[in-house]
């Protein structure tokens, strides 16, 4: 088997993956909610999620994900976040 097309390593000069990465999410962690602050002026947002199977695993991963564009980083466990959209709440004055 070629390695070199299975590896995801980051390229060592761009920090980039070498390969688009089409594997199913694992099912045997817990996902986790990534938000993060660009400053301490900027109100937290959205980054994405990771699959862990522990909050120090999601954390290390979230720091590789997105820690270098973050000042703040929230690590949270999905299902202790509450998702509410505009077609779920009424909002006053709409």
């Amino acid at each position: 088997m070629d390695m070199s097309t299975e590896s995801s390593a980051p390229d060592s000069e761009t920090g980039d993956l070498d390969h688009e990465v089409t594997a199913p999410r694992a099912s045997n962690g817990r996902e986790w909610e990534l938000f993060v602050s660009e400053d301490a002026t900027d109100p937290p947002r959205h980054a994405g999620s990771v699959t862990a199977p522990s909050r120090e695993v999601a954390v290390e991963q979230a720091e590789r994900l997105v820690g270098r564009d973050a000042e703040t980083l929230w690590v949270c466990p999905a299902d202790e976040v509450a998702r509410r959209t505009t077609a779920n709440v009424r909002l006053a004055n709409r």
